[in-house]
């Protein structure tokens, strides 16, 4: 390309760009929230239970090989919501804050008010999931479970360590740590929650709904203790007791 080329190439880039105000300082932020619709959309896409059915057949002739292909998926999950974000808070060296929300001294801390709101908020709240019909149809996920309850401590330790481990860290501590000192507190915690809420969508509707207040309420109890095995817990044990009451 000469170099008119080039000077109508440049002035043709300014044109697109002309008033949009771009700060090569502020690059990691832009990439951080670009990374969550690319690593979101990879895994609705192509990393779900259903595409490792497909995947691998064999799996369909194995008396729990849909439990297996969710643990694929969550495996995936884990890979795309938690080891890439870390890398990548690596490479920008920001990731002194988000190892450290991993410390196990926020939940002894916090132990006695983590079990009450387990008690007085999450597990009601799963019992009166558990009746709905939408939720019924749902959960759990493997529906050989509903049949097969000897591969439930499996499937709950990977859904535990693999898909909710990773999620809470993704949207509550990579996203949301990540980009509160650029944008403020209250805007990352609203983007986290949107984000979250947008991943719900094709589940039953109270979950979508659901997703929402308590996306913002994970938010502020990641923030406020600084520790991510808080919010772990809390999402967790909503999943997995839910699952409990329609199984039993």
């Amino acid at each position: 390309m000469n170099q008119s080329g080039e000077n109508k190439y440049r002035n043709w880039i300014k044109g697109i760009l002309a008033g949009v105000e771009y700060d090569s300082a502020s690059n990691y932020y832009y990439i951080l929230l670009v990374s969550a619709p690319i690593l979101l959309t990879i895994y609705r896409c192509y990393t779900e239970a259903q595409n490792f059915m497909v995947y691998f057949p064999a799996l369909g002739n194995i008396v729990n090989g849909e439990v297996y292909a969710y643990l694929l998926e969550y495996s995936s999950f884990f890979v795309l919501m938690l080891v890439i974000p870390v890398l990548m808070s690596l490479f920008s060296r920001r990731s002194g804050v988000l190892l450290s929300l991993f410390s196990l001294r926020g939940v002894k801390k916090n132990l006695l008010w983590v079990l009450a709101t387990l008690a007085v908020v999450v597990i009601p709240s799963a019992y009166y999931a558990s009746t709905l019909s939408t939720v019924l149809t749902e959960y759990p996920l493997p529906r050989v479970l509903l049949q097969n309850q000897q591969m439930l401590p499996v499937y709950f330790l990977g859904l535990f360590f693999l898909y909710y481990l990773p999620w809470e860290f993704f949207f509550r501590g990579f996203l949301l740590f990540g980009l509160k000192d650029k944008y403020g507190t209250p805007a990352a915690v609203l983007i986290q929650t949107i984000s979250s809420c947008l991943v719900h969508i094709g589940k039953p509707t109270p979950e979508i709904i659901g997703s929402i207040p308590f996306g913002i309420i994970f938010g502020v109890i990641a923030l406020r203790t600084k520790n991510i095995w808080i919010v772990v817990l809390l999402h967790a044990a909503l999943g997995i007791f839910t699952d409990l009451f329609i199984i039993y």
